[in-house]
């Protein structure tokens, strides 16, 4: 996880919840790169012994990893920015390529924490009347609470 608080003005103050990202997209395909390369080169091998079935499933298996990896490159962005400026709460969020923002009034907004069910972990979520926005879902959950205790203290201070 990477929580960061910044200052971009004066007045506002910042939290951004994103996702650990270990490897850079030119590493993740170079993994990948030599992934294929070992697969194809065992399923060259069994095909030198006369085991032509396993090339299929060599390619399938390539393909499958290949579309993995590509979905993990569309959400390696994906990030929540809670920002207070004044007396609004501006919450960003950025999913899959797509962004959303909503702005809500700052003495209103109140952060629960939403346990669905006894197997799920616990979800922030900043609600201001029936408008719920769900927040730091890419977070781990057992650094949640710790994102919920500054947020609260964001929201209590003055």
């Amino acid at each position: 996880m990477s929580v960061t608080a910044s200052l971009p003005t004066p007045d506002a103050h910042s939290v951004v919840a994103r996702r650990t990202v270990s490897l850079a997209p030119r590493q993740r395909w170079t993994v990948y790169g030599a992934l294929a390369a070992g697969s194809v080169a065992m399923a060259i091998g069994f095909l030198a012994g006369g085991v032509w079935p396993v090339l299929p499933y060599s390619a399938l298996e390539l393909t499958g990893l290949a579309l993995a990896f590509a979905w993990i490159e569309r959400r390696v962005d994906d990030c929540d920015r809670l920002t207070l400026d004044g007396d609004r709460v501006i919450v960003e969020c950025r999913r899959g390529g797509r962004a959303s923002r909503r702005e809500m009034p700052r003495h209103w907004v109140r952060l629960e924490i939403d346990r669905e069910g006894w197997a799920q972990e616990p979800r922030l979520v900043l609600r201001n009347g029936r408008e719920a926005v769900r927040f730091g879902d890419a977070v781990p959950a057992g650094e949640r609470m710790a994102l919920a205790r500054k947020i609260r203290g964001m929201l209590a201070a003055a």
